[in-house]
């Protein structure tokens, strides 16, 4: 049985870290000259999770099974400029399941929960960021309700390093 909760302060951040270097492995795979995953080291990952702990607009929701962290999504709210006509917007900061625990339905719930949070904060729109090459992940979300909002390029400059 899969449980939905808020992350706390006792849980395991091991399967935390875990879940987010694969993730950014994900990432990488997509475009491999913005991550180095060897890089990401392990207190850069747990600063990032304990931000969220206890954050008056922000929180991170964790998918237990046996005990064990197998998903996660970070949501928070933020405030945009005044020349926006949505003046509060929600956003989703990563949704990641593990491999072994997909096409489950945990991202569903993962997601409903977010809904929720957004809901109970009188925000009416969230947004997310996810490659363009995730097609899956693209899929997932359309199959939820989303539509595009708009579109990130990327180009080289003639700059050699």
């Amino acid at each position: 049985m899969i449980q939905i909760r808020t992350l706390r302060q006792e849980d395991d951040f091991h399967d935390l870290i875990a879940l987010s270097r694969a993730f950014f492995q994900e990432y990488e795979a997509y475009h491999e000259e913005f991550f180095k995953i060897e890089q990401l080291d392990e207190d850069s990952i747990l600063d990032y999770f304990s931000h969220w702990l206890n954050h008056e607009n922000g929180q991170i929701f964790i998918a237990l099974a046996e005990n064990r962290i197998v998903g996660y999504i970070t949501v928070y709210v933020r405030e945009q400029a005044a020349f926006w006509k949505v003046k509060r917007v929600g956003d989703i900061s990563g949704l990641m399941v593990h491999k072994d625990f997909r096409r489950q339905g945990i991202a569903s719930l993962l997601l409903t929960q977010a809904r929720v949070f957004f809901a109970e904060r009188a925000v009416k729109y969230f947004t997310l960021f996810t490659a363009v090459e995730n097609k899956a992940a693209i899929a997932f979300y359309e199959r939820n309700g989303l539509v595009p909002l708009h579109t990130t390029m990327i180009g080289a400059s003639d700059f050699k390093a």
